[in-house]
């Protein structure tokens, strides 16, 4: 696809058990996409994977047209440009067939987003 399109998401990062986590460093994450033309507001849910300097975020969200689709992504973390490394995610959306359908490049900007990122962190214990 040649034509660009607006893509938005929101997270909400979790993992239930430290054990498992320190394991696989895998987390569920659940939240909201827009993807223009795709889907005007749909539920997300997958897994965000903290890898050796690699973050792979991999979720999936019902259309407007009520297919699914999949967004796979990844941040390639680079020691010399963390800031440009950490703020920018290039992606693909897939159809169900598993079809490329569009490519993204998502960036979480900076400046303005920061503080509230870091204010949202939780830590809550099971009881």
């Amino acid at each position: 696809p040649l034509e660009e399109r607006a893509l938005e998401f929101t997270l909400k990062v979790e993992t239930r058990k430290l054990r498992r986590f320190l394991r696989d460093r895998t987390c569920t994450i659940a939240g909201d996409v827009i993807a223009e033309g795709i889907a005007k507001r749909a539920k997300l849910d997958g897994t965000l994977a903290f890898r050796e300097r690699r973050l792979p975020y991999d979720f999936s969200f019902r259309g407007d047209d009520g297919k699914t689709y999949r967004f796979r992504g990844q941040k390639d973390l680079n020691w010399f440009a963390l800031a440009e490394s950490m703020s920018t995610l290039p992606a693909s959306i897939l159809d169900e067939s598993g079809n490329e359908i569009g490519r993204a490049v998502v960036r979480f900007d900076l400046r303005s987003d920061t503080a509230s990122f870091i204010k949202s962190f939780r830590l809550q214990l099971a009881r």
